[in-house]
């Protein structure tokens, strides 16, 4: 796993999440967990039927996902953080030289670059996703800004540092009572 200085250094740096995040919460249909973290209000927008969530606000994107494992080997946070960077590596948008991973408590982070032409401009964003497991299956929380400045990078780390995984004391699966209708159940 490749684990950069300045991306610790960077991660030390920015640990302050600014006026304009709130408490969001999203839990995990049926599997009695959820995470919890600061950040801006997010509008939930149609994403992929896999995914646990999906929402905006402005130019911030953040979705979630829990499946089982895509790779043999084991629930560790190398074995998960080597599956993602070989899916990573196959995508053509990524710029590959800025990609870094690193342990944190919570699981592993990747951070990396986008970088899409389009209607003859280029866009660029960042994007951290932070990957872990738990109860046997993988989780996904990946945030990512476009067009990102300096206080975004800030904001952004921000974001991801402040992510709690926690059991859910309101889930179905501990009160005993059912899932509600339409939820979205992790696979």
């Amino acid at each position: 796993m490749k684990i950069s200085t300045a991306f610790i250094a960077l991660s030390t740096f920015f640990l302050c999440a600014g006026a304009y995040a709130e408490e969001q919460i999203i839990s995990v249909p049926g599997e009695g967990w959820r995470i919890r973290f600061e950040a801006p209000k997010l509008t939930p927008t149609p994403g992929l039927a896999s995914s646990v969530f999906f929402g905006r606000a402005d130019r911030f994107q953040l979705s979630f996902f829990v499946e089982p494992p895509r790779c043999p080997g084991g629930d560790s946070k190398e074995i998960i953080y080597s599956c993602f960077a070989r899916t990573l590596r196959k995508n053509p948008y990524v710029l590959w030289d800025t990609e870094r991973g690193n342990t944190v408590p919570n699981g592993v982070y990747v951070t990396y670059m986008i970088r899409i032409e389009r209607d003859g401009g280029v866009g660029r964003s960042l994007n951290i996703n932070l990957l872990f497991a738990r109860n046997g299956k993988w989780a996904d929380v990946h945030a990512s800004i476009a067009s990102p400045g300096k206080d975004d990078v800030e904001k952004l780390y921000a974001i991801m540092d402040s992510m709690k995984i926690e059991d859910d004391p309101t889930s179905a699966e501990r009160s005993g009572a059912s899932v509600p209708e339409g939820a979205r159940k992790a696979p």
